[in-house]
């Protein structure tokens, strides 16, 4: 049985497998420096081309800007889908009933102040 040397200088069995016909032994795999440079030059060009292809899709228009950031009256907003029982409710009966029953302070379960580390 035939071996072959590998780099880390022990060997291995040879499977045999002969190179195809005027394919060229490849060396090191080194590249050289004009192969780095198209390929991160490749590389920088592909992300640029797809950042702004996704930001042109993450865009909105200035007419949908300025009606997302001028307040809404309650009456405005769509029932919300609460599911099972309840159905759909109104924007204003949920801001009635937190009003009327706000959540219990220092119930386990509620939220709790986050401490203060160092700073202010």
């Amino acid at each position: 049985m035939m071996t072959k040397e590998t780099s880390h200088g022990g060997a291995m069995p040879d499977a045999g497998c002969a190179r195809a016909p005027g394919v060229a032994k490849t060396g090191s795999g080194a590249m050289t420096r004009s192969q780095i440079l198209l390929y991160c030059s490749s590389c920088i060009v592909l992300v640029v081309i797809g950042i702004s292809l996704l930001m042109r899709i993450a865009s909105v228009s200035p007419q949908f800007m300025k009606r997302a950031q001028t307040p809404q009256t309650m009456g405005r907003f769509a029932p919300i889908p609460m599911g099972g029982l309840y159905g759909t409710v109104s924007v204003r009966e949920l801001v009635n009933y937190y009003l009327e029953n706000p959540p219990p302070a220092g119930r386990p379960g509620s939220a709790r102040p986050l401490p203060k580390v160092g700073g202010c």
